[in-house]
């Protein structure tokens, strides 16, 4: 298999629309972490770390001098296909870091996908569907503007929203009880606190929300607090949905063998890569657990990706947030198509993007 002999990171910085969550409300732009490998047969793959600072510690200047100086020396001179060799080098030469080794996965995985000719999910088991619904999100907000931004979703053809909470507990279930009551009971909704409740807040909130309906009840406590977030499931039987609380598998199978969630999100830029996303993914299958496919902030590389693993896990069935699709959709040429607020998946081979505005590698890597 030909090894790979070159590695080249990028830096770019472009605006994006952002959300106020409990965390606060972060700059309108997103600085992204661009990675092309080329192989000694001159095959070329992209990944991209679009790091979480509140969720790992990483920045986007600490991912970029990873990826530079510690990560690419290791990775070079392996064979483009060899995930688990390049997993197992990148863990011994520094620990965590995880948004920086899911650059240096998907690239890896893009370029072997390129090499052989197919689109990306083939790699990854096969698509069990062609289409992914998006989860358009509504920050904390007050209560009219929630309602307007819902109504427009809906306009728009959306049937999956996702509503930012955290802040005081009676504004939010105002909140929530306003936008239910203004896109009627079909519609999907789900909250998501980002850990900003103390276990009495999630139970009085959830009390205040049992007539509404939701989907899921995202991150109601801090990531740490998984023995109270079970208590929590086990007293109010609503479904509890688990993102900054698993990271890794073991994170995966602390959480689901002790009854703590059912369904979690999957961020690349928290478990390292498409390699282990499929570990996470198959031990929530295992325990009848849902898949949510994140990629908020990602550029259409990320993005692309994490569309392709969407499509192929059985239990990645419901709204996923791959909303950059639709909120820069100008910004690249891909082999995706939205229709109806669902992200179809293209053909091409690897992950389908062809070009991508400000970022002019992208373009002459398909002319090779």
């Amino acid at each position: 298999m030909p090894k790979i002999i070159r590695g080249e990171v990028y830096y770019l910085v472009r605006p994006h629309v952002v959300l106020t969550t409990s965390y606060g409300t972060p700059k309108q732009e997103k600085a992204h972490v661009l990675l092309r490998l080329e192989d000694e047969a001159g095959n070329v793959g992209f990944g991209e770390a679009t790091p979480l600072e509140k969720f790992t510690g990483e920045t986007s200047h600490m991912t970029e001098l990873v990826l530079r100086e510690i990560l690419l020396p290791v990775i070079l001179g392996l064979e483009g296909d060899a995930l688990s060799m390049a997993h197992k080098v990148m863990d011994y030469t520094i620990p965590g870091n995880e948004a920086a080794k899911a650059a240096v996965d998907c690239a890896m995985y893009d370029l072997t996908a390129k090499r052989l000719g197919i689109p990306l999910y083939v790699l990854l088991g096969g698509k069990v569907r062609d289409s992914v619904p998006l989860n358009r999100h509504i920050s904390i907000v007050d209560t009219g503007t929630a309602v307007k931004q819902a109504q427009e979703y809906i306009a728009q053809g959306c049937c999956s929203l996702k509503m930012k909470v955290g802040g005081i507990v009676e504004a939010d279930i105002e909140r929530i009880k306003a936008v239910r009551a203004a896109v009627g009971m079909d519609v999907k909704i789900r909250i998501d606190a980002n850990g900003g409740y103390t276990y009495s807040e999630a139970f009085s909130l959830i009390q205040g929300v049992k007539d509404c309906k939701l989907e899921f009840y995202e991150q109601l406590l801090p990531a740490d607090r998984v023995g109270e977030l079970k208590a929590l499931r086990l007293a109010t039987g609503v479904p509890m949905l688990i993102d900054e609380g698993i990271h890794s598998v073991g994170d995966a199978v602390h959480c689901f063998s002790t009854a703590a969630a059912d369904a979690v999100t999957i961020k690349l830029c928290k478990c390292g890569g498409l390699y282990p996303a499929l570990s996470i993914a198959g031990i929530a299958l295992s325990m009848g657990a849902k898949v949510i496919v994140a990629s908020t902030y990602d550029t259409q590389i990320g993005c692309g990706i994490c569309l392709h693993l969407a499509v192929a896990l059985a239990n990645a069935d419901t709204g996923c947030d791959l909303t950059t699709y639709a909120t820069q959709s100008a910004w690249a040429k891909t082999s995706h198509t939205m229709r109806n607020m669902c992200l179809y998946v293209g053909d091409a081979s690897g992950c389908g993007v062809y070009s991508m505005k400000d970022f002019p590698p992208l373009e002459e890597s398909c002319m090779i």
